[in-house]
């Protein structure tokens, strides 16, 4: 299903959901590009379920495409020590500090994910920034 119009959720709509619901709906949000609210949705399940991989990542991802980046480092730091074998989870949170400038943070990540094989991209990226300065 696609959401067109901003959804408006109250605290208390958001309260009422159970666990599902609220995961499904926050999917829904972000497919449909609203992540803010999608964030908003994930908290009680984070909250109720903090060892729950899939809702860190829906929530990391949520974060990330909402430019929310500190959050977004939170969630995927959180998923790397849940999930630490997921080359997703590595890359995810070597793009995050990416986008924030902080490359030879994120390098360490690229490198993890492009050991575990993950993507030719991730190797790149360690590229460009043990590339000796001009």
């Amino acid at each position: 299903m696609t959401i067109y119009m901003k959804p408006t959720l109250t605290d208390d709509m958001i309260a009422a959901m159970d666990l599902l619901e609220a995961f499904r709906l926050a999917e829904e949000l972000l497919d449909s590009r609203f992540p803010r609210e999608a964030g908003r949705v994930l908290v009680p399940v984070l909250e109720a379920e903090p060892g729950n991989a899939a809702a860190w990542e829906l929530y990391g991802r949520a974060q990330f495409a909402a430019a929310l980046l500190k959050p977004a480092e939170d969630a995927f730091r959180r998923l790397v020590e849940l999930e630490p074998t997921s080359a997703w989870a590595q890359t995810a949170l070597g793009l995050t500090l990416d986008r924030q400038s902080r490359h030879r943070e994120g390098a360490v990540h690229h490198r993890m994910a492009a050991a575990m094989g993950a993507s030719d991209r991730d190797a790149t990226r360690v590229e460009l920034v043990d590339r000796p300065s001009d």
